[in-house]
C-alpha cells in the first residue's frame, strides 16, 4: 500500500520518520525540527532512597555519643576502689548505646534499599512497556520532504485508526505520546500555508481540515 502526504497528495517524497532521521541532508530535515522527531528517550532506573528509619537512627546515635562524650569530660568518682570490668563500663559504656543504635541504622539501611530496589525495577519494568509501545508509535510516522512536515497514515496509529492531519514538527511528540495537538504544519515547501485542523479523522479530501 502507498502512502500518500495529506499536504500535497503526493507520494514519492515521503519516507518514515526513523529513515528521514537517518539520513537529514536527504530528507531535507531541518535540524531543528530533527529534535523534534527524536524517539521517545528510554526510561532510566530512579535514585533509591534511604528510609527515615535510617535518618532517625543515626541522629539518635550521634546524640547518645554526645552525651556519652560530655559525661567522660565531668569530673569522674575515684574508680580504684572498684573492679576493672566496672572502670571499663564507666568508661566506655556512652559509647555501647551509639554502636547499637549505628549497627541498626545499617541494618534498616541495607533491607530499606533491598526493598526499593525491587520496587524501583518493577517500576521501571511498566516504564519499559509504555515506552516500547511509543516506540512503535514513533516508527510509525512518515515524512513528506515536500511539506517538511510528518503525518500518520490510516491505520499507523492503531488498527482502524484515521490518518491524521499533516503536523508540524513541534506537534509530533504530542501525537507520539497519545495527546494529539489539533495544529497542523504551519508552511509547506512551496510557502502555502495550511489551516488549522480540529483534530485527527476530520479531514476532506486533499488532507485539509473541516470546518
Amino acid at each position: 500500500m502507498s502512502v500518500i502526504c495529506p499536504g500535497c497528495a503526493g507520494g514519492e517524497h515521503v519516507l518514515p520518520v526513523p529513515e528521514a532521521l537517518g539520513d537529514v541532508a536527504a530528507a531535507a530535515v531541518d535540524p531543528s525540527a530533527a529534535a523534534h522527531l527524536a524517539p521517545p528517550p528510554a526510561p532510566q532506573p530512579g535514585p533509591v532512597r534511604d528510609s527515615a528509619a535510617v535518618a532517625v537512627l543515626v541522629v539518635l546515635a550521634a546524640l547518645w555519643l554526645l552525651l556519652g562524650v560530655l559525661s567522660l569530660l565531668r569530673p569522674r568518682p575515684d574508680l580504684d576502689r572498684y573492679g576493672d570490668a566496672y572502670r571499663a563500663g564507666y568508661l566506655l559504656g556512652g559509647l555501647v548505646g551509639p554502636a547499637v543504635l549505628t549497627g541498626a541504622a545499617l541494618v534498616v539501611r541495607m533491607l530499606s534499599r533491598r526493598r526499593a530496589r525491587r520496587r524501583e525495577e518493577e517500576l521501571l519494568r511498566g516504564r519499559q512497556a509504555r515506552w516500547q509501545h511509543l516506540v512503535a508509535r514513533w516508527r510509525s510516522g512518515w515524512w513528506c520532504r515536500s511539506c517538511q512536515a510528518a503525518f500518520f497514515p490510516v491505520g499507523a496509529l492503531h488498527p482502524g485508526a484515521p490518518p491524521s492531519p499533516l503536523l508540524a514538527t513541534r506537534h509530533y511528540p504530542a501525537w507520539v505520546l497519545g495527546t494529539p495537538a489539533p495544529a497542523t504544519a504551519t508552511a509547506t515547501a512551496t510557502g502555502s500555508g495550511s489551516a488549522p485542523s480540529p483534530g485527527p479523522g476530520r479531514q476532506g479530501a486533499g488532507g485539509q481540515a473541516l470546518s
